[in-house]
């Protein structure tokens, strides 16, 4: 493999700004160490938004470093030690690591390399190469093509940054695709008679929301989204349309109680590999969290209670609901927010990604 890294002096103007604003201004942790893209998935606590207690010449001053001069915003920007370009040296070296929309810069104070997002084909995130693994606790190696070679960067350091900022990766390479949707193309064993939509993709932190170009897929208009704790299973199948062949993502999910199975396509096979990898990603960070919680059946209850009540909770008696008295309702709730399943220990309060995992997994034993 080849080194794929630029000299300072033939970067292009624009690059320049970037990693000199970044290497005189930004602090160590940077961006991604502040961010709360993962309070949906892990911790479920409160942080300061970016900028709280800051004056407003700091703000200012920050405001500035984080756009380039075409008005090109960061949206990345921490230390990190990393392997770039595919080298053959294997020894990670210490830098920053900036991402605007356009691009993920790796810059050190004697070169950069420089990936166009359009170029990456792949994310994986807590897999160490065996190369690196004597250097690295938690990686996430990005696989990107220049010309028509593929190559490899490794980027690692802490847990929670790598993973706060392969989440910003993940949507900068997603965000704004074109996708077919057949929705839903099974009800529980039936196959339905639905059409395919044309739609948008965008990733929440909880969800893969599809806005519809082509009318709506839903019966009530709204954009079809998959609730990422609702996902039981999914795979990659070939289908023939239109006597081509396509790679399918089916996934199957609970929805109102029941499992369905949606079917998408990207047009582009680099991104299916991607969105195949979130999901997966993100269903491994979802279970994993409640892999060694026991739930009482009486909070499974309550669970179903609170899932079933949706937005009409704060209306709904729930220590009649379920014959308890409130002190045992309270206790459940506490323990309940404890374990990290609701968001709040008193009602009217919603389920957790963790919480709302544990009641489709019921509601799939009992459908099954």
């Amino acid at each position: 493999m080849t080194e794929d890294t630029q000299q300072p002096g033939g970067q292009s103007a624009d690059d320049a700004d970037i990693v000199t604003n970044a290497r005189s201004n930004a602090v160590e942790g940077g961006d991604v160490a502040k961010a709360e893209l993962l309070q949906a998935y892990r911790r479920q606590k409160e942080e300061p938004e970016p900028g709280a207690g800051e004056s407003q010449a700091e703000r200012e001053r920050q405001s500035r470093i984080r756009k380039t001069s075409k008005g090109e915003a960061i949206v990345v920007d921490f230390v990190a030690s990393f392997v770039a370009g595919g080298s053959t040296a294997f020894e990670p070296v210490k830098g920053r690591v900036l991402m605007s929309q356009q691009r993920l810069i790796l810059a050190t104070g004697q070169s950069k390399t420089a990936i166009p997002i359009t170029s990456v084909f792949d994310i994986a995130v807590g897999q160490v190469p065996p190369e690196v693994e004597e250097f690295f606790d938690y990686t996430v190696m990005v696989g990107y093509i220049t010309g028509r070679t593929r190559r490899t960067t490794v980027i690692g350091g802490d847990r929670e940054t790598i993973e706060k900022f392969s989440l910003y990766l993940f949507r900068a390479a997603l965000n704004g695709s074109q996708a077919t949707v057949k929705h839903p193309a099974r009800v529980g064993g039936r196959v339905m008679n639905t059409e395919r939509h044309r739609s948008g993709l965008h990733l929440d932190y909880e969800a893969v929301t599809f806005p519809d170009d082509d009318g709506p897929l839903t019966e009530n208009g709204e954009p079809f989204h998959i609730d990422l704790a609702s996902v039981i299973f999914f795979e990659v199948l070939e289908r023939t349309t239109d006597e081509q062949k396509q790679l399918v993502l089916s996934v199957q999910h609970v929805e109102q109680g029941q499992t369905v199975t949606s079917e998408i396509s990207l047009d582009s096979r680099r991104k299916m590999n991607i969105l195949g990898r979130y999901l997966r990603l993100v269903y491994h960070w979802i279970k994993s969290d409640v892999r060694n919680i026991e739930v009482t059946e009486q909070g499974l209850e309550v669970l179903v209670g609170l899932y079933s009540a949706g937005e009409m909770a704060a209306e709904v008696d729930f220590s009649e609901l379920l014959g308890v008295e409130q002190e045992v309702l309270d206790a459940e709730l506490e323990t309940l927010n404890d374990e990290g399943l609701i968001g709040d220990e008193t009602l009217p309060t919603s389920l957790t990604p963790q919480g709302r995992f544990v009641v489709n997994e019921e509601i799939e034993d009992v459908n099954v």
